[in-house]
């Protein structure tokens, strides 16, 4: 998930074999192909998850690593010799639209072995009702296996940037810190450090999917129904494919609970000085960068980020000497109070088998699916949350979540970009998400009414 960037630009064969080198461990053509959309630390970490997997005997055959960033859906059109046999989709919403046809569903007793391996369900139910689908009169199918979660609804900040911290014992005395501001009250402490020469959040804006879990919590928390009628019909295993809505409003932009919505997140986005070097620099800024500017050179007291940034945040206070207590995490705010129910959207990276792969692809999605394969990446590298219900995770890795552990693999909705196909990716949400950074920031609130109006204009268009 860490700094995905583009490396395949089409759908075709040639450049998904050309884009990238892929990384084989232990074998050549016979290698099951697994395309991800990892990088940097990430990719790494899973390299040596693989390598566990292989020390291990859980899965000997060769395996062979597919890194395709932010194009990973591309994968799911790939024909031919060189396509994956097993997608590590980000987006588990484009399951709806590839079932049956792109992808494979898991033989019945390999599913429950892998869903049920003792009798009791070891993901949570809201894994289990985006992932099995069945049509009408047939029993439902697994098509999809969770192997990373996330919380999409944390933030994280440096203590040090409000009052009352005290550096040398580690503690905090102050009562004017950010864990019991509403999202109404971000613009006028936006505006209170921009007065003072500081900057409170940092941001990322150079990935688009950065800017889209920004939206998503807003519009969680301003209009709870509105994001679940907007994020597509419900995902039910227990009824006919496709699936149906049950009860919604029928979906529509030009809302004025979404009006609501993106007025909220421009009066964020807009105030002068809000973010450091205008709004030019945070669009040239990618994830990683924005933690960094946080945590390492410190020219802004917060950003919003799921768990993954904890690798970034760690190697940050390594290299800046500080200890793991500066850090703050807590959960995104509620609307008008912090406690009103506040959003907590989760996401994660599912394993998918393409229609024609090798039978060993369930072999090795059966390993990654076992309760310890996640353990390396867990123990060694962090910013890993098990869909797991069963894979134990050590106390070192959750000590800076103690604040939010109730909260890690327990969410109420699914990431809305995830969950609306492509609509939700670098053609359709983050595009105009961009430019709607780019109409309100640094112009005050007067640039929010027309940059509203013209974002929903284009998220109208684009859901047509």
């Amino acid at each position: 998930m860490i700094a995905r960037r583009a490396i395949l630009q089409g759908g075709l064969v040639l450049p998904l074999a050309a884009a990238c080198t892929p990384e084989v461990l232990g074998g050549d053509s016979g290698a099951v192909r697994i395309a991800v959309s990892w990088s940097g630390n990430e990719l790494t970490a899973f390299r040596v998850v693989l390598a566990g997997l292989a020390s291990t005997g859980a899965f000997t055959g060769r395996v062979e690593v597919v890194p395709l960033g932010d194009d990973i859906n591309t994968a799911l059109s790939a024909g031919g010799r060189d396509a994956p046999d097993i997608v590590m989709l980000p987006d588990p919403g484009a399951i709806q639209t590839s079932a049956r046809t792109v992808l494979r569903a898991l033989p019945e007793l390999r599913a429950e072995s892998i869903w049920q391996p003792d009798g009791r369900q070891v993901y949570s139910e809201s894994w289990y009702n985006l992932l099995w689908h069945a049509d009408c009169g047939r029993s439902p199918q697994l098509y999809g296996v969770p192997f990373k979660a996330a919380n999409m609804s944390l933030i994280w900040f440096d203590r040090s940037a409000f009052p009352g911290y005290d550096s040398r014992s580690c503690t905090s005395t102050g009562t004017d810190g950010p864990e019991r501001w509403s999202l109404t009250d971000w613009g006028a402490y936006i505006e209170q450090f921009a007065r003072s020469g500081r900057h409170l959040f940092a941001l990322g804006a150079a990935d688009g999917w950065v800017l889209a879990y920004h939206f998503a919590n807003v519009l969680r928390a301003v209009a709870p129904r509105a994001y679940e009628a907007l994020s597509g019909p419900d995902v039910s295993a227990g009824e006919c494919w496709p699936p149906k809505r049950s009860g919604l409003p029928s979906p529509s932009w030009n809302h004025h609970h979404v009006r609501a919505a993106l007025t909220m997140l421009g009066k964020i986005w807009c105030v002068p000085g809000g973010f450091a070097g205008g709004v030019a620099q945070p669009l040239r800024r990618q994830f990683p960068d924005a933690i960094r500017d946080v945590f390492q050179h410190r020219r802004a007291a917060m950003v919003v980020a799921p768990d993954y940034a904890e690798p970034i945040v760690r190697d940050c206070l390594r290299r800046t000497g500080r200890p793991d207590c500066s850090v703050g995490v807590m959960g995104f705010p509620g609307y008008q109070a912090w406690n009103d129910h506040p959003p907590n959207i989760g996401g994660g990276d599912v394993m998918v088998i393409t229609a024609d792969a090798s039978p060993r692809a369930e072999d090795l999605v059966a390993a990654l699916a076992a309760a310890n394969a996640s353990q390396p990446w867990i123990a060694h590298y962090g910013g890993f949350v098990p869909p797991n219900l069963n894979t134990a995770t050590p106390a070192s890795y959750s000590g800076l979540f103690n604040g939010v552990a109730d909260r890690m693999s327990r969410w109420d909705v699914f990431d809305f970009a995830d969950l609306v196909g492509p609509r939700g990716r670098r053609d359709g949400l983050w595009r105009i998400l961009t430019r709607f950074l780019i109409d309100v920031g640094d112009r005050g609130e007067q640039a929010v009414g027309p940059a509203t109006e013209r974002a929903i204009g284009d998220l109208e268009r684009t859901w047509e």
